[in-house]
């Protein structure tokens, strides 16, 4: 099973939407990864069939699917915004779709179905209950029962967790790897939180400003980013970015001047260094260390981590993350450590990536 995009293309009368998009999403768990507005919800109604595209072909398993309609495809959808029949019981909220299906099961058919995904989603104490009595996080799981009811080609799941608390999302993120892990229909799960892709650890498109710039796995994504735009989905905090300068062996990172080879930097001066908040320490932990500095500009404090802005001597800013709660105060000096081995490069014009941490020597 397999859902095959071919240069899809999507524009409307005063703006580009969707760039030649080419993607395989294969039977099982695929994640799809943007930040809001990069194009998910739209890549994903196009694919449900409920747009059309302006330009490209769209597969199911080899077969040509791209002018059928979303009633012709066999696909369920899941939104951001949960939607349940508020009239309708639970049970015949999740029985809905088997019974307008072309071919309808029996009513004990139907009746095996809804207590199967009834069980599957805990759900089975509120069958009888209206979508109202119940919390929000149990109507998500209502809506989740409702798409997975007929079992369909493929399912879409468009931020389905979004909406719901921490604790929330953590334990439906688990059920849901739980149901999807030996899938045989093509399931896709659009975040743009990057943990959630790096949690469910599959099969993961980048989508930044309408077009797929990268995939692989999530760990991969995140270690080897391609471009600038890849490593900032990935990365949440965000990943540092710094303007370098380079003479000699000499290489800048704010105020602080170290010796760093890497045979993509030869005759360059000046580019773009990269390294992820939970990369920099306050303490010196090797004797490679490389220390600059910076202004406290605002402490973040959650109780289980504790995040550091810096302002450094060059204007640029810098987050640094910490284990549990630390005491920091506005306009203090802050010695920050990191180790070159944690640092990418990028092209200073292009964003392309020059090396990732698994590739730097010296």
């Amino acid at each position: 099973m397999s859902l095959e995009l071919r240069g899809i293309s999507l524009s409307d009368a005063t703006d580009d939407l969707l760039y030649d998009v080419s993607a395989e999403f294969q039977k099982g768990m695929n994640v799809l990864v943007g930040p809001t507005l990069a194009g998910k919800t739209t890549l994903m109604r196009l694919m449900a069939g409920l747009v059309p595209p302006t330009e490209g072909q769209m597969f199911l398993n080899g077969i040509d699917i791209t002018s059928k309609t979303a009633r012709e495809r066999s696909v369920s959808f899941v939104y951001q915004q949960f939607i349940n029949y508020p009239a309708m019981s639970i049970f015949d909220n999740i029985a809905s779709p088997l019974k307008v299906q072309k071919t309808k099961p029996s009513k004990a058919e139907i009746a095996d179905r809804v207590e199967e995904l009834a069980e599957l989603l805990g759900l089975t104490p509120l069958l009888n209950r209206k979508p109202s009595q119940l919390s929000g996080g149990q109507q998500q799981r209502v809506a989740i029962a409702r798409a997975l009811a007929r079992k369909s080609d493929i399912v879409l799941l468009d931020e389905p967790l979004a909406n719901l608390d921490y604790k929330l999302r953590e334990q439906l993120r688990d059920e849901l790897q739980k149901i999807f892990s030996d899938a045989d229909n093509v399931v896709i799960y659009s975040t743009a939180e990057p943990a959630e892709a790096l949690d469910f650890g599959v099969k993961t498109f980048v989508l930044s400003r309408g077009r797929i710039i990268q995939e692989g796995s999530a760990l991969n994504l995140y270690k080897e980013p391609t471009n600038i735009d890849v490593a900032r989905v990935l990365s949440d905090p965000p990943i540092n970015l710094v303007t370098s300068r380079r003479s000699g062996k000499k290489t800048t990172f704010g105020d602080a001047s170290f010796s760093f080879s890497n045979d993509q930097l030869e005759n360059r001066t000046e580019f773009t260094l990269g390294i992820h908040p939970h990369r920099i320490s306050v303490e010196r932990k090797s004797p490679q260390d490389v220390a600059f500095t910076g202004t406290v500009e605002l402490a973040e404090v959650t109780g289980s981590l504790t995040y550091i802005h810096l302002e450094l001597t060059t204007g640029e800013y810098v987050v640094i993350e910490l284990d549990g709660a630390h005491t920091v105060n506005p306009d203090e000096a802050v010695t920050g450590y990191f180790h070159p081995k944690h640092l990418h490069g990028f092209d200073a014009d292009t964003g392309m990536a020059l090396f990732a941490t698994t590739k730097v020597s010296g």
